[in-house]
């Protein structure tokens, strides 16, 4: 349980400087982010600066009740988001012909998602009263 609490707090940290990199760039108007013209566009910023964080916060709140011996559902929730794009993303940009490099990198953050939400599944070992 330890290892999948600890990756679980990895990604919260990838998804905490994920949302203060956008939420930068968009308030100094940096980037494809800062330069965006529409309404619609900035309220999808915004969503997904939210769901950055409510992600971290699922991912904390599961690794910290992974960690006391419990199932940590809360952290599975946002992994498996990932997970459910990712099977879906992955195998697109496979076919349209991305880069080696791209694929690569899309499959281990695909793998490093999944790897959490299987320790997480795993049966516990009954502790010795």
């Amino acid at each position: 349980m330890s290892v999948a609490a600890v990756l679980a707090c990895s990604y919260s940290v990838v998804l905490v400087v994920l949302a203060v990199s956008l939420g930068f760039d968009w308030a100094t108007g940096r980037g494809t982010v800062g330069n965006l013209a529409s309404a619609t566009a900035n309220r999808g910023v915004s969503f997904f600066i939210c769901a950055c964080i409510i992600g971290a916060a699922l991912l904390v709140s599961g690794a910290v009740t992974a960690w006391r011996g419990r199932r940590g559902l809360a952290a599975i929730i946002p992994l498996a988001i990932v997970a459910g794009v990712g099977a879906i993303g992955e195998p697109i940009d496979i076919a349209n012909g991305n880069s080696l490099t791209s694929n690569l990198i899309g499959g281990l953050v695909l793998v490093a998602a999944v790897v959490p939400i299987v320790l997480f599944l795993l049966p516990r070992k009954n502790s010795p009263k």
